[in-house]
């Protein structure tokens, strides 16, 4: 699931060569900042960089997509849609980890989308 994410070449060989890329405070900045705009959750906190860094991040988008859940189907289905997964990486996200599978992918897509625009505004 999380390899379907890391696929555009510029974040290294895999999800972990992925989350590595929040140890860099813009990066991680720019992470939050996509997350609170894509969940619509100005909330989300800005974790220390370092280790720790995507852990922190994917516990505070789980308790945001649980809120969703108690919401709806239609408030959780947004989550899925403005984050731009797709319906498979939705599914096997969730078929490897649940709701915390799932919200380690929105931190993920998020993530991949600050590196491409970073890379294409040749900042990457």
């Amino acid at each position: 699931m999380q390899e379907g994410l890391s696929k555009t070449g510029a974040e290294g060989d895999g999800p972990g060569a992925l989350r590595k890329r929040l140890d860099e405070a813009v990066v991680l900045q720019a992470t939050v900042a996509q997350l609170r705009k894509d969940l619509r959750e100005e909330a989300l906190e800005l974790p220390e960089v370092g280790e720790g860094a995507f852990e922190e991040l994917r516990t505070q988008v789980l308790k945001v997509i649980q809120d969703r859940e108690r919401e709806g189907a239609h408030a959780f289905g947004l989550v899925v849609n403005r984050v731009d997964l797709t319906e498979h990486q939705m599914r096997a996200a969730l078929a490897a980890g649940g709701l915390r599978g799932l919200a380690g992918a929105v931190v993920l897509r998020c993530l991949q989308k600050v590196l491409s625009r970073m890379r294409y505004a040749g900042l990457g």
